[in-house]
């Protein structure tokens, strides 16, 4: 595992802050290993071309700075970031805080969901609401555009897989059959077929049309908080089906699901013949899982 690497931050609204005489933001230094080394930047007023001039404090150097960016060092650490402003800001499409965001391939659409319960599709390039998605019926945590920008993938605490069309905001189709929360949303390919993962610990392939479960990828004692797929070909030996296949999956072939656990391990799974690839991780110390989970049992790590 690559070993931690040492981070410069800043305060979200630096941009704004340093716009104003003796504005104040706070800039940090975090090494591992090491007490995180705190400091400040302070606004000392605009130039007559629009550029504040910052100070900072002991630690942290400041140079050439923009309108829009501001490079920052902390010379102890031989490090240094460069800040960029943001291009715009979307405040007014949702009431509360943002949970989950993704932007369509093509980036002129983006997909939201809040704490304020709200669901939206946006223009990226003026941030009109294109349409709400409605039919959760709690906290929505993970949406996805699919490949073609005309659909949205969506997974939340109620425990259902949604697909909506972007276009009128309708549900056109619901995946039921996860115990728990859904954690994470995968789109395989162009989308015939999606995975999801939850609280209950399983991983599940779903035919997105009919809002069919196709198979359980993988089913653990430990919740599965986060899903990657990706196209391996030759490089990992993914095995063979034990059974064929169901018609109704498609483009499952040379892919590798990629599950993060509760527990703290992850795991590659053929997402084609369903075995399980590698595995890492460990519970504690002595490497075995907890009295408490459901099963007695997990395969050693390789």
């Amino acid at each position: 595992m690559a070993a931690a690497a040492t981070m410069l931050s800043i305060q979200g609204d630096w941009d704004q802050v340093l716009r104003e005489a003796e504005g104040e933001v706070w800039v940090s230094c975090k090494i591992p290993g090491k007490p995180t080394i705190r400091g400040s930047l302070t606004s000392k007023g605009i130039s007559s071309d629009e550029v504040p001039e910052v100070t900072a404090s002991e630690e942290f150097v400041v140079q050439e700075v923009t309108k829009n960016r501001i490079p920052v060092s902390c010379p102890g650490e031989n490090i240094s970031s460069t800040f960029l402003s943001p291009y715009a800001s979307f405040s007014h499409i949702h009431e509360k805080n943002v949970s989950y965001l993704d932007i369509s391939s093509g980036g002129d659409l983006g997909v939201s969901s809040s704490t304020d319960q709200t669901f939206k599709v946006w223009e990226t390039h003026n941030t009109e609401v294109k349409s709400v998605l409605e039919g959760h019926t709690r906290d929505v945590f993970s949406c996805k555009f699919f490949p073609s920008g005309q659909e949205v993938l969506s997974g939340g605490l109620d425990s259902l897989v949604k697909v909506w069309s972007v276009n009128d905001g309708s549900c056109l189709a619901t995946m039921k059959g996860h115990r728990g929360s859904i954690l994470d949303i995968a789109v395989v390919a162009d989308g015939q077929n999606v995975i999801s993962s939850g609280q209950d610990g399983t991983a599940r392939l779903w035919d997105s049309a009919q809002g069919a479960c196709i198979a359980v990828v993988d089913d653990s004692y430990s919740p599965i908080n986060a899903i990657a797929v990706a196209e391996v070909g030759n490089a990992v030996n993914l095995g063979s089906p034990k059974e064929t296949p169901s018609s109704r999956e498609v483009g499952t072939e040379g892919k590798l699901v990629v599950l993060a656990r509760e527990d703290k391990s992850l795991e590659g799974v053929s997402l084609h013949s369903r075995q399980s690839r590698w595995k890492k991780g460990f519970f504690c110390a002595t490497g075995k899982p907890p009295q408490n989970l459901r099963r007695n049992h997990f395969p050693e790590t390789s």
